[in-house]
């Protein structure tokens, strides 16, 4: 997997924060999209948090390595044939697991199944028709507004390989 491609549309997509932040959903969030309400900080990294009210930009590196391996891991866990798809088609599914978190991205089954079957246009047919598109500014069917959104970005992804 590139690991820098997934890295590079994660921070894209999350931001770079070294304070801690809510995000959309309402979570307290640091780093590159790190939900702190879920998933605890390192230890070091926590302390540190405390002691000094940010982050450093090598620890902001260290969670955003941390984030990309789970959420590989995760997309390991789901697909077999996860190894065999293209770069691309690896960082879009692993982004979503990262963003919606695995639990919840085990809930697009019909996206699932899609995707366990190759049907690439169907996997991201049903990226496009789900509240995850909607929730995240994707645009209604026959519209454009010139701005590519997160999931706009990974349906393509999935598409086009």
């Amino acid at each position: 997997m590139n690991h820098d491609l997934l890295r590079e549309m994660l921070i894209r997509h999350e931001g770079w924060k070294k304070k801690p932040y809510p995000c959309t959903a309402g979570e307290m969030t640091i780093g590159v999209g790190w939900n702190m309400d879920d998933v605890p900080l390192p230890p070091d990294v926590a302390s540190y948090l405390r002691m000094n009210g940010s982050i450093t930009d090598a620890m902001v590196a260290r969670l955003l390595v941390i984030s990309t391996d789970t959420a590989e891991r995760q997309a390991r866990a789901i697909f077999q044939d996860f190894p065999k798809f293209s770069e691309r088609r690896q960082a879009a599914l692993a982004d979503m697991i990262f963003n919606l978190g695995s639990t919840r991205f085990l809930k697009f089954k019909k996206t699932i199944t899609a995707v366990k079957c190759g049907d690439w246009e169907e996997a991201a047919r049903q990226i496009n028709d789900s509240a995850y598109w909607r929730e995240l500014g994707g645009d209604p069917a026959g519209t454009d507004d010139g701005k590519l959104e997160r999931p706009e970005e990974i349906a393509a992804m999935v598409r086009q390989g």
